[in-house]
């Protein structure tokens, strides 16, 4: 079996994408990483019970991570008789191998952005609960801060985020409960609201970290919050879209917050699989985004012809590719978010770029190869755009069916190990100088029982 490190995460629903006719559409990137102005000079953190301290870690954070804690139940059906069904029998007790371990995908991503060696602070909520105080111990054990987690009261009814996971004897998955619902509430009055105005985005002010990661565990609301927080505080902003219905959820925001575009997007990254890309494709569309006169002025700028570009997608990705629609959907999301990692399991990873008008990689030899199409309607001066980067990264390495102990948190991984090694690399970093890397963290967790492979860390020399 080839590597499986970047197919569908298990939290996410399969779908099949529907092919799409290509549009006209150029992309320019205006970098990966942002500058950061200097933070003001801090008085002291809150901690996790919302108490200030008097220390200097507020300053030292890179990489924000808004997203969900959760507790996770691996079942791993164990039948008694080799001669036993691969699958657990419904309706009844079945004998199992029963795991427990932190993850949920802000925690994923922000532990294999701590294993690269980042300065991290995860902001999620947990239930007053076992759960949840397992969740904060684990969380310190793990050396990661608990400065960004609240604890909410029982009197909120609000329950620690938990997914369970019922595997074959393959190890592959038959089925999945998760109950993600305390990072869904809405409403102003709820404790959520308050958490984030009085906690979460105070913190983040005072941090000022170069990177925040958003997963969309997030009502829409509160999304939208967060984006608009990224940017207030000039941070480069990562989206993960965790499943097919959450990840549609970035065109489902308050009309009052609606995605900014090229030169100043909301999102600078999205590290979506191809039924997540299809989905936020589709919602797009539904949304009316794609007939907003700002993506326009950016699509037309792009420099791709309007009868359409099929043979160059095909000889940059595959023709079967071009057939799913997948590097036409990733086009025309490109003035929303400017870089895209699509995972494509054992075919890779897609990354889709828009260059700016200044970025070096337009006059490079080397870049030449993976440089779609240019800007050629004389734009490049008022919008910036100077073409789209497209390039297929290959599976770093098959790993056989022996070898894949679980799929639970293969895509967080990879989005999380991007994440902090363009936070290590700093102004200079880019998204393609990173891919493989983040490949090969994904091919450490397909091998673990963890979320988050343990032996993370010893990849961070290759930084």
């Amino acid at each position: 079996m080839k590597c499986q490190a970047h197919g569908v995460d298990s939290r996410g629903a399969h779908r099949d994408s529907p092919p799409i006719g290509l549009v006209a559409s150029n992309y320019t990137s205006n970098g990966i990483s942002k500058g950061v102005s200097a933070p003001p000079k801090a008085e002291g953190k809150l901690t996790a019970q919302g108490d200030r301290t008097n220390t200097s870690e507020s300053q030292d954070v890179d990489v924000f991570i808004a997203g969900s804690l959760a507790v996770d139940l691996a079942c791993d059906y164990s039948p008694r008789m080799s001669t036993s069904p691969v699958s657990p029998e419904a309706h009844t007790s079945n004998p199992a191998i029963i795991s427990q371990s932190l993850g949920g995908v802000g925690y994923n991503v922000a532990h294999a952005a701590h294993l690269m060696g980042a300065k991290v602070r995860l902001c999620s909520a947990v239930g007053d609960d076992l759960s949840g105080k397992a969740a904060l111990e684990a969380l310190s054990t793990n050396g990661m801060s608990e400065a960004g987690v609240r604890s909410l009261p029982q009197s909120s009814g609000s329950r620690t985020a938990q997914y369970v996971a019922i595997n074959d004897s393959n190890r592959d998955l038959v089925m999945a409960m998760a109950d993600m619902s305390i990072l869904d509430q809405t409403g102003p009055d709820e404790p959520l609201s308050t958490t984030l105005d009085d906690f979460w985005l105070p913190q983040l002010q005072e941090c000022r970290p170069s990177h925040l990661a958003i997963d969309a565990n997030w009502s829409p609301q509160h999304l939208a919050r967060w984006l608009q927080a990224g940017k207030d505080a000039d941070a480069h902003v990562t989206f993960e879209p965790v499943s097919t219905v959450k990840g549609a959820r970035l065109f489902d925001l308050p009309k009052a917050h609606h995605l900014s575009v090229f030169p100043s997007p909301s999102v600078h990254l999205a590290t979506p699989n191809t039924y997540e890309l299809s989905a936020m494709y589709l919602a797009a569309r539904e949304s009316g985004a794609f007939e907003r006169a700002n993506w326009w002025e950016v699509i037309d700028a792009l420099g791709i012809p309007q009868t359409g570009a099929r043979t160059q997608l095909a000889l940059a990705t595959s023709s079967s590719l071009v057939d799913e629609g997948i590097p036409q959907q990733s086009i025309q999301l490109l003035p929303f978010i400017p870089s895209i990692c699509t995972k494509l399991g054992p075919q890779g990873v897609l990354l889709t770029q828009l260059l700016a008008a200044s970025d070096e990689r337009l006059h490079s030899g080397h870049h030449a190869p993976y440089v779609l199409s240019r800007c050629v309607n004389g734009t490049e001066d008022t919008l910036g755009v100077g073409g789209v980067y497209m390039r297929l990264f290959p599976c770093v390495e098959e790993v056989s069916a022996d070898d894949v102990v679980s799929v639970n948190g293969v895509g967080d991984t990879f989005a999380g190990t991007m994440v902090g090694a363009l936070a290590k690399r700093g102004r200079s970093a880019r998204v393609e100088d990173f891919v493989d890397l983040a490949q090969r963290a994904a091919v450490l967790t397909l091998k673990s029982k963890e979320s988050v492979g343990p032996g993370l860390g010893t990849l961070r020399i290759l930084l």
